[in-house]
């Protein structure tokens, strides 16, 4: 068996990824002759995107395992009758859906929950220039700095900050705004990491981001040296929602661990 473990994105981030947001009841499922796939047809009772709105839609899946003679944990499937919520997307010049990793799934008798309702009931006027991301939130791609962050650590690669596990590991959190222009940089605090769990903000799409604002002082040289480096950091690359081109400000954390003869950075 395979192990099948991934984060769902928040339904306002996989609703921007997605050409079709619709509820709907599968009318048909057919195999194709080798029994290796099958295309079910939706009758679309319900779309939230606007624009273009078929009242059919049809998948191609391949098949389950007792027809290709192959099983997984990651293995799922879709039957006839079925009444489903699905985030339709392209790939590679196909229109598809997934359960993993997705907030497509089929509906049980209670339908959408009432949260998602509210999300998809607003999802067509969501400004999303207004909010900032973080890699809990969805999929993006990846920001770097446009300059090589290790030659600006050079510098550093060889001073002693002490012996002390708190004197060589430093916790940074950045925001970056659509354009790759740095916004803020600051220590990272329980605060930055736990207020988006105790707190709602956004009542609406659970979009809740506390302002990135210094909460403590550098208390080490390390923390100081790293500060310093971070704030000349002012252009990185543009964060995507992946699977589009919409821009996003991000959040991202950075973590820094001082070695005898390097720094070596996460984030």
């Amino acid at each position: 068996m395979n192990a099948c473990t991934c984060d769902i994105p928040k339904p306002i981030l996989e609703f921007q990824e997605s050409e079709y947001v619709f509820e709907g009841k599968i009318i048909s499922k057919i195999y194709s002759p080798d029994s290796l796939n099958y295309t079910v047809e939706f009758e679309i009772l319900k779309h939230y995107i606007k624009g273009n709105n078929p009242k059919f839609l049809q998948f191609t899946f391949k098949s389950e395992g007792k027809y290709t003679g192959t099983y997984t944990s990651c293995d799922w499937n879709v039957e006839y009758n079925e009444k489903w919520l699905v985030y339709a997307f392209y790939w590679n010049d196909k229109l598809t859906f997934g359960y993993n990793c997705s907030n497509s799934r089929p509906l049980n008798t209670n339908g959408v929950s009432e949260r998602e309702q509210r999300v998809l009931d607003n999802a067509n006027e969501f400004k999303i220039n207004q909010y900032i991301f973080t890699n809990f939130d969805g999929r993006f791609t990846n920001s770097k700095p446009k300059v090589d962050i290790d030659s600006l650590l050079k510098i550093f690669y060889k001073k002693e900050y002490g012996k002390s596990y708190i004197e060589n590991r430093v916790n940074i959190v950045v925001d970056i705004d659509e354009n790759g222009k740095l916004l803020a940089v600051n220590l990272t605090s329980h605060e930055h990491l736990q207020s988006e769990y105790i707190k709602t903000i956004d009542t609406i799409f659970n979009l809740n981001k506390p302002p990135n604002i210094e909460i403590r002082k550098p208390k080490t040289e390390f923390e100081k040296d790293i500060i310093v480096i971070i704030k000349k950091l002012d252009k990185w690359d543009i964060t995507y929602i992946k699977r589009t081109k919409i821009p996003v400000k991000i959040r991202k954390f950075m973590q820094f661990i001082k070695e005898p003869d390097e720094i070596k950075v996460y984030y």
